[in-house]
């Protein structure tokens, strides 16, 4: 293919990628965006991009992406537009990547396995979530790092050494790309046996994936002594292996993609939990069987789980709380699956060449729409719940934050079935408890309300928030002390908790204490420069201070 054609082709994917995805340039902010940038104080903070990468402050270590996102705030604020143009400009990059990758490997059908991963809906998680930046960057390093160890020879050691960087810059955009050492083995032995040097050159990446993972764990449970779940290792494997049918079915017919999908209760007693291990095991070993006349299935299906290895469930991700599987865990597995569909769609091609046109121009198609459609589904975060919740209405983390949702706006009458529904679905959800509270409170409700807050508290003794809004309903009850005291546990747990920062200072105040006031009115500042009213407050008790007056 001469130079015209090649970017042509190029064009052409990035062209309708960006059609498919033009939905997402119209979203808002969802789910976690506010933790991971809106109301993330590292994020606005002058000194935030020394804090992310030396510091032990940010929940995960991923430095390369909150870099990003930390520059960006300087150039969009608190406005989304800008974030999901990156995040579709990200994906866009990495499909050409993915195709020149292809190409360079000689693969049949590489355009068509490109496009597919492209339009691929499970996709759209990864592109449209903006706090899945980390997602987007961390492919993008890691198919940087395979194109450069494919141009390295012995005789030209730099293409290693900025493979061997690019994976490291990776694995600071997100650690779920640690198994890429087995990946650049794979694409050896694709072209020749592995021999003892092999493992030379291969052993620093596999040293930076492990030193990595290891990071990456410590930063996931430093701190908190938040149980995700309990299992053994037994129910773990179990698990694996559903996940891996599980991906497969979501890549081979994308129906039914939803953002929080219904939590697996894997039992080892139960026989049915076996069965997905075995047939994966069963699988692999007629692949490795036949492995002469499917190579390009062993690969790919090696591929696929050895991608899978670090969203398998063998070490606890928070969202695993709530859904043991999700659409964006598989945006790096997905590429094994698209790529041997194209590499068959080449071979179909050459003895039924209408029929296979025919058949990749209608999955593409369908492709297409349906990523046009969830694109608009993750539009705005109601959206969001709503079709969850229409699929999956055991999802007691939708009912509780569609709960929330409504009660922020106003809209009482219907936030509270939530609440009580997502208490129903999980007696021990400490949030839904505060969320249930803050709209019996804003109603005037107050007893109940605090019983709320207390509720949350038997559950989780240190939970902030909850300390907080307990404290603000004790003082509108006319009981200080208690509301004093449960606004000083709050901050002593969470000093970052700007509205209890405020609140404990105006009471402080209000009480004649300004010298004490003065410092927790300053943190709420700090924390949160746009809390409403707590400049004003500040410089009030500030004023009074100085006049030496209550």
């Amino acid at each position: 293919m001469d130079t015209r054609r090649r970017w042509l082709a190029a064009g052409a994917l990035a062209g309708i990628t960006l059609l498919a995805y033009l939905p997402a340039l119209r979203g808002g902010f969802i789910w976690d965006d506010d933790n991971f940038l809106t109301l993330n104080p590292l994020i606005r903070a002058g000194d935030g991009l020394r804090r992310f990468w030396f510091t032990t402050q940010a929940s995960d270590y991923w430095p390369v992406t909150s870099s990003t996102l930390w520059l960006e705030w300087r150039l969009w604020g608190p406005h989304p537009l800008g974030y999901h143009a990156v995040n579709v400009a990200l994906h866009l990059a990495e499909v050409v990547l993915l195709w020149a990758i292809l190409r360079r490997l000689r693969v049949p059908g590489a355009w068509l396995g490109a496009l597919l991963f492209a339009l691929h809906p499970v996709n759209v998680e990864s592109v449209a979530w903006i706090a899945q930046r980390k997602n987007l960057m961390a492919m993008l390093f890691y198919l940087a790092s395979i194109a450069l160890f494919l141009r390295w020879d012995k005789g030209r050691p730099l293409p290693y050494l900025l493979s061997l960087l690019a994976f490291v810059l990776a694995l600071l955009s997100k650690g779920s790309v640690a198994p890429l050492p087995l990946v650049l083995l794979g694409l050896v032995a694709w072209r020749r046996r592995l021999a003892p040097r092999d493992l030379l050159w291969s052993a620093p990446f596999f040293a930076a994936a492990a030193g990595f993972a290891a990071l990456n764990v410590w930063f996931q449970t430093h701190g908190s002594g938040l149980v995700i779940r309990q299992a053994g290792l037994l129910e773990r494997l179990l698990g694996a292996g559903a996940a891996v049918w599980f991906y497969l079915g979501k890549a081979l017919w994308p129906a039914r993609l939803i953002f929080v999908y219904p939590q697996w209760d894997i039992r080892a007693s139960d026989p049915r939990w076996w069965v997905p291990l075995l047939a994966a095991l069963a699988a692999t070993a007629a692949l490795l069987r036949w492995r002469a006349r499917a190579r390009p299935a062993l690969f790919a299906w090696l591929y696929f789980c050895a991608l899978l290895v670090p969203v398998m469930g063998f070490a606890d991700i928070a969202f695993m709380e709530y859904s043991l599987v999700a659409n964006h865990y598989e945006h790096l597995a997905l590429i094994g699956v698209t790529t041997l569909a194209g590499a068959g769609w080449a071979r179909w091609r050459q003895r039924q060449a209408a029929a296979a046109l025919a058949a990749a121009i209608a999955a593409c198609a369908l492709c297409f729409a349906l990523t046009w459609r969830l694109n608009r589904t993750y539009g705005n975060v109601e959206t969001l719940y709503r079709e969850t919740l229409r699929i999956n209405p055991g999802s007691w983390v939708a009912q509780g934050n569609l709960g929330a949702l409504l009660a922020g706006r106003g809209d009482l009458q219907e936030a509270v079935p939530h609440f009580q529904q997502a208490l129903r679905l999980h007696p021990n959800y400490p949030q839904a408890h505060v969320s249930l509270g803050s709209a019996l409170a804003t109603a005037g409700r107050l007893p109940e309300a605090i019983a709320q807050f207390q509720a949350a508290l038997a559950l989780r003794p240190d939970f902030a928030e909850a300390h907080a809004n307990l404290g603000l309903a004790e003082e509108k009850e006319g009981r200080n002390a208690e509301a004093e005291s449960e606004l000083e546990r709050a901050v002593a747990i969470n000093p970052r908790l700007a509205p209890a920062q405020e609140n404990l200072g105006v009471l402080l105040a209000l009480s004649g204490r300004l010298a004490e006031a003065v410092p927790h009115l300053q943190a709420a500042l700090d924390a949160d420069p746009d809390l409403p009213g707590a400049r004003a407050n500040l410089e009030r008790a500030r004023r009074l201070r100085e006049a030496g007056r209550p």
